[in-house]
């Protein structure tokens, strides 16, 4: 049987342009090309830390440690290249899984990097969004997307970029060809062949454009809202200006024909952005990008917003608003319905009336109630605590406020005030319920009652009924997709609580806690290659996000690692606040990695107190040490406090030692799993 040794890799595929014709054209230079090419090669690679395991002769398979080895590499050969004789050489790189087996390397990555590198053409460096994601921070690249392409034995469209440092090309996509489907390259060679006739029409085009209608948006209906820019206003006063801007989006998110629009938590960290709208647009995947500026003057607020389609800088639509401060809540969705039309999208009339909507018309109530979002965002205990304080005030001065009880639902319905599952749940029931007798539309609370459904009732097939029905009335609410993605995971659904989970986070791409949530659920789906990359990429993303370590540890530990396992335990913060089980978790580590005496040792000096708080995380120690009955004993008293940790009792590999025994199954019975 053949030997398996894999790892993650940054390839990079190199090929130059046209060296058969050389050859047969003009041997000795050709001949001198490929010394020169090689040498550089040979040298660079070596330079940083890489190492060539396939060389064509005209072309090469390398890999490196990195992705910003790779790309540094990759600059240095064709910076290196173009001195004399000079080299037309393209690259292609991609970041993922290789294995070797004896001394063939194999992979679907390997295959993806060369067809990339297909795509190329002189002087140029191609790469994968996988690439890009990892060193578009970092200084010294610059970075342009090219477009999306469809390979060939490739099943998703991959977006690709070019590096665009001085002295590269970046090449045209209409000149692009390789290993693509075959429709896409009858398609580029269409768009060729039509090419003389295009310009012929184009003087008729520009004569009839002054007497025509304006065509609609042809592109991707997708589109980021950026916060808008706050001019010479007080500071305190921010959360109003990100308050339209998460009002356009709440909006927008009603439109079905719009294909994608992205939610407030990755939109919030371009505020005061250097980065340019195509950068922008790269790192959400949209077309189209909304910006805005606030200005307020005595008690008036003048607001300019501008729609700009990314790929070409092209204006869709703007305008200047002035409105006295009392009238600003129309401005969103008088803006959300320009936004639409203007990207060619249809509003439904019920669409319609639900986007027109004041929930308050007292402007001071509407305040307090952004004041309360704005601390809700900051997600901290303290914050939490303030967000509720002016949740209360907003309902003194409009008791009819929805959308104040569905934010006072959402203090309760994590558990952010100090209270066990068992009594804040009905304390967010009956504020979310209460929402929506005043608005039986609304969606945030519409969402929380079906989380509440399933997360603490465990009523499933309930629940993902009122799910379909919130996602089909707001069908870019991110949340909505998210929790009907744990639900179909939970019970046993897994392909399509990943693609909602998926559709969750391109809703949201630079959510920790979206990134994270697919990054766990590939674990409880048992793709364990696919969630060490989604939770490797989250720490990047998030280094202090504590929960990718402990989902990084158990994946560890199916695939064998204790050591690696262990490691990612140790990240976690000993503390019994906030990210508390982080000794818990240690002892279930070394138990069962079987240094039982050390977890033994630990668990001693824990307090007792965490027995009340985290008893899932005491039963997965018991487990490992051997003692599934007292492992049980603790899984009966979590199921008491309906604690959110059993939620994927059905699904966890952790739980498979004990999916025989009588008493577990007894609790999935309770848990409506059975």
């Amino acid at each position: 049987m053949q030997s398996q040794n894999r790892q993650l890799a940054a390839i990079l595929f190199t090929d130059i342009v046209g060296y058969t014709a050389m050859m047969q054209k003009n041997e000795p230079v050709a001949v001198a090309m490929v010394k020169h090419y090689i040498s550089i090669l040979k040298k660079t690679v070596t330079d940083y830390e890489g190492k060539i395991l396939n060389d064509y002769g005209d072309g090469s398979l390398c890999i490196f440690p990195s992705s910003m080895a790779a790309l540094k590499a990759a600059i240095d050969i064709q910076r290196e290249l173009q001195n004399e004789p000079a080299v037309p050489l393209r690259i292609g790189l991609h970041l993922g899984e290789i294995f070797f087996e004896d001394e063939k390397v194999m992979g679907d990555s390997i295959n993806v990097a060369s067809r990339i590198q297909s795509l190329g053409q002189a002087n140029t460096i191609l790469f994968s969004k996988e690439i890009f994601d990892k060193t578009k921070n970092q200084p010294g690249f610059k970075a342009v997307s090219v477009g999306r392409f469809e390979f060939k034995n490739i099943d998703e469209p991959m977006e690709i970029f070019a590096l665009s440092n001085e002295g590269l090309k970046v090449p045209k996509r209409e000149e692009m060809t390789g290993k693509l489907k075959e429709l896409q390259k009858r398609s580029s060679t269409k768009i060729v062949l039509t090419g003389l006739a295009i310009v012929s029409l184009i003087a008729i085009y520009f004569i009839l454009k002054s007497f025509s209608a304006p065509q609609g948006f042809k592109g991707e209906k997708s589109i980021a809202v950026l916060p808008f820019e706050n001019i010479e206003a007080d500071p305190n006063e921010e959360y109003l200006s990100d308050g339209i801007t998460q009002g356009i989006i709440s909006n927008l998110s009603k439109v079905a024909s719009l294909e994608k629009v992205i939610a407030w938590f990755s939109v919030r960290g371009f505020k005061k952005t250097n980065k340019t709208l195509n950068q922008i647009s790269a790192e959400l995947n949209v077309a189209a990008i909304l910006s805005g500026r606030i200005q307020k003057h005595d008690n008036k607020m003048q607001i300019s917003v501008e729609l700009i389609e990314a790929r070409t800088n092209k204006r869709l639509w703007g305008d200047d608003f002035e409105y006295l401060e009392k009238d600003i809540l129309s401005i969103q969705p008088t803006v959300a319905k320009e936004i639409a039309n203007a990207l060619s999208a249809t509003i439904t009339p019920e669409e319609g009336k639900r986007i027109s909507k004041n929930y308050t018309e007292n402007i001071e109530a509407y305040k307090l109630y952004r004041k309360g979002r704005s601390f809700w965002d900051k997600r901290s205990m303290e914050s939490y605590d303030s967000a509720e304080a002016n949740y209360k005030k907003a309902i003194d001065l409009d008791p009819d406020y929805a959308l104040a009880y569905a934010g006072l639902a959402d203090c309760y319905t994590f558990n952010q005030k100090g209270l066990s599952q068992v009594e804040a749940i009905p304390i967010a029931r009956d504020y979310a319920t209460k929402a929506l007798q005043l608005d039986s539309n609304l969606a945030e609370a519409q969402t929380t009652l079906a989380f509440i459904q399933s997360h603490f009732d465990y009523d499933w097939a309930g629940a993902k009924i009122k799910f379909r029905k919130i996602i089909k009335e707001n069908p870019n609410y991110s949340f909505a997709h998210l929790y009907y993605g744990n639900v179909l995971l939970f019970t046993d659904e897994k392909e399509l609580g990943l693609a909602e989970t998926r559709k969750a986070l391109s809703l949201d791409p630079l959510s920790a806690t979206f990134n994270f949530v697919l990054g766990r659920n590939y674990y409880f789906a048992r793709k364990y290659d696919s969630s060490l990359a989604q939770l490797q990429k989250n720490i990047t993303l998030n280094p202090k996000f504590f929960s990718s370590y402990y989902f990084l540890g158990l994946v560890y530990f199916e695939n064998k690692k204790f050591d690696l396992a262990n490691n990612a335990f140790s990240r976690l913060p000993d503390t019994l606040t906030d990210q508390g089980y982080g000794l818990l978790t240690k002892c279930y580590g070394f138990a069962r990695s079987g240094d039982i005496a050390r977890a033994h040792r630990i668990f001693s000096q824990i307090p007792a107190n965490v027995v009340k708080t985290f008893p899932v995380f005491i039963a997965y120690y018991y487990m490992a040490s051997g003692d599934v009955q007292k492992a049980l004993d603790y899984l009966e008293e979590a199921n008491k406090i309906h604690t959110l940790y059993m939620l994927a009792m059905k699904v966890d590999p952790i739980f498979d030692p004990m999916r025989n025994e009588p008493r577990f199954k007894t609790l999935l019975k309770k848990m409506n799993f059975e």
